[in-house]
């Protein structure tokens, strides 16, 4: 159940990820629910991607522990989690 998506997947619009990166495609969404689309980005993405907090922790220790910087370490936790994933398939 995924009842953010579902309500902007009835009005037109979807969110669309692609790696760690997303985006909105508002469909016919109103400039208010764009607006709390935007409030509540964080669960939005949650929802989208249920691994999306595992990658942000995994992508902060990277950066931290690391050293790597912000952009590498999401891109490498990124890279971790698919492969994890094509792994557990």
């Amino acid at each position: 159940m995924t009842p953010v998506l579902d309500r902007i997947r009835a009005q037109g619009g979807n969110v669309v990820r692609r790696g760690f990166s997303f985006s909105l495609r508002q469909g016919r969404l109103t400039p208010e629910a764009i607006a709390w689309v935007k409030a509540n980005i964080e669960a939005v993405k949650a929802e989208v991607w249920p691994a999306y907090h595992d990658w942000q922790e995994r992508a902060a220790i990277m950066e931290h522990d690391g050293g790597l910087s912000r952009e590498d370490a999401e891109r490498a936790a990124c890279e971790c989690l698919e492969a994890q994933h094509a792994h557990a398939a």
